[in-house]
């Protein structure tokens, strides 16, 4: 476990300005919905803001998770960390905690942008945590999902497929049917389109817990698929 940790901070150090330009995006995206010219901000520039910021933080998780393999096995330094005793599964927990971590991150920021902005628009702010605790499960979910693709398709390739698997359903109306909650992903992405500050608005909690058994089956395929990828083959 320790080794997983370290191999996750050393994640994270490579990815460190990315990371930072998110937090400057999120921060500036705030500054242009907060409309300064005005008394207050308009309520549906700040619902736009906190559902788009949600999405993107999802998003941007599948991205990182994504890249993780792709640059190890470019620089080689894939096969020093596998020669130290370290499994394929574990190889592969420690870029998805770092994102999860990254993601954490972004949404406390995020939940500080949002707090000023609905008390600037004169709206309720009581359902902000359940947004952030959503774009942290769809965090988990969409980067394990990316993390799975990311062992036989390229990185871009890989979030396109992620992004296509949890927003396919949609296109059946899927959400209208119970059997919805049960797929990767989805439930998650609908809960947060259909957000509002307004307090009728209420968190699904079965949706977010499931985020863990989904992420966790995906991590599970991967490292089925990833040990018996050929990682010494060089890549582009």
């Amino acid at each position: 476990m320790r080794t997983v940790l370290l191999l996750a901070m050393n994640f994270l150090r490579e990815h460190r300005w990315p990371v930072l330009l998110l937090f400057g995006w999120i921060v500036l995206l705030a500054m242009a919905s907060a409309d300064l010219g005005r008394p207050r901000a308009v309520p549906d520039d700040v619902t736009f803001y906190i559902v788009q910021q949600a999405i993107f933080i999802c998003v941007f998780s599948a991205f990182l998770a994504a890249d993780a393999i792709h640059n190890d096995r470019k620089s080689k330094r894939i096969l020093l960390v596998l020669s130290k005793a370290v499994t394929r599964g574990e190889y592969l927990l420690a870029p998805l905690w770092g994102t999860v971590v990254a993601a954490i991150a972004y949404s406390m920021v995020f939940w500080l942008c949002a707090s000023w902005l609905t008390d600037r628009a004169a709206v309720s702010g009581a359902n902000l945590w359940s947004i952030v605790l959503l774009a942290i499960g769809g965090s988990l979910v969409a980067a394990a999902i990316a993390l799975f693709f990311s062992t036989f398709l390229n990185p871009y390739i890989a979030v396109a497929a992620t992004v296509l698997l949890i927003s396919a359903p949609g296109a059946f109306h899927a959400q209208r049917h119970h059997w919805s909650a049960w797929l990767p992903g989805f439930p998650l992405f609908v809960q947060i389109v259909s957000f509002k500050p307004a307090l009728d608005w209420t968190l699904n909690w079965r949706t977010l817990l499931l985020a863990v058994p989904h992420a966790a089956f995906f991590w599970a395929m991967a490292a089925v698929l990833f040990n018996r990828r050929d990682i010494a083959v060089p890549v582009e």
